[in-house]
């Protein structure tokens, strides 16, 4: 049976991406691993190396470690001020809201294109949404050590705050009638991506200012979530 502790990363890119952001606790390495350069970083960074046989790594993760796991620091969330802070520091920011995203490879991808794409932050509710953990953190790419995740309570109360603070919100759902393709986005924006089953949720649609849909070509109507997040991102970006 596999350790399902969500503090462990593992493989060679997710530790090496993790060196920089402080949060590394101690490093389990096999007998055989052979990345000195890696082992050279750890050994500078002053972070505590322990062997462990491969077996031992198998129980400890489940996926491929590649011979070395890192034991982490809980992933702390930011708060919707903070968010809101950074927020200022540009003409037209841009602000994620995911709503009930619930496969941590989504999360950890949409992370990545929010820091690509220079968003604030991401903004998440508190109950039935993936949290923070190993495997976000591995798809992200060493993205969650860099973008900042606010969980509130209701999605919407945050809404009317981020209205306050003069943001337009942009709903992405198969409902839309407007093309994301015709949408002039030179405002501050919000882009709300919902679940990956059920979409977003009528209140939060009901309280957006814009629906957009991406027109689809093929024969498949839907696009995975972190997909259509980032062709979104990157679209609100060329504005």
């Amino acid at each position: 049976m596999k350790n399902d502790n969500n503090n462990y990363i593992y493989g060679r890119n997710p530790i090496r991406e993790a060196l920089d952001s402080s949060r590394i606790i101690e490093v389990y390495v096999a007998p055989n691993f052979s990345d000195t350069k890696l082992i050279d970083s750890l050994k500078k960074k002053n972070i505590p190396l322990k062997s462990k046989s491969v077996n031992e790594l198998n129980h400890m993760v489940d996926g491929v470690h590649q011979g070395i796991v890192a034991l982490m620091k809980r992933y702390e969330y930011s708060d919707l001020e903070e968010i809101i802070r950074i927020s200022k520091k540009e003409k037209n920011p841009l602000i994620i809201m995911l709503d009930e995203i619930e496969d941590p490879h989504n999360l950890g991808a949409i992370m990545r294109s929010a820091d690509v794409f220079g968003a604030s932050g991401i903004i998440v509710k508190k109950h039935n949404q993936v949290l923070l953990n190993a495997t976000v953190a591995k798809t992200s790419a060493g993205a969650i050590n860099y973008v900042k995740v606010a969980q509130v309570n209701n999605l919407v109360q945050c809404i009317k705050r981020l209205k306050e603070e003069g943001f337009w919100v942009i709903s992405a759902d198969g409902s839309g009638t407007t093309s994301y393709l015709d949408l002039d986005y030179d405002f501050p924006a919000v882009l709300v991506v919902g679940n990956e089953g059920k979409g977003i949720s009528r209140l939060v649609v009901e309280n957006s200012d814009y629906i957009v849909k991406i027109p689809m070509a093929g024969k498949i109507n839907s696009l995975n979530a972190s997909v259509a997040a980032a062709v979104l991102m990157s679209r609100i970006r060329q504005h």
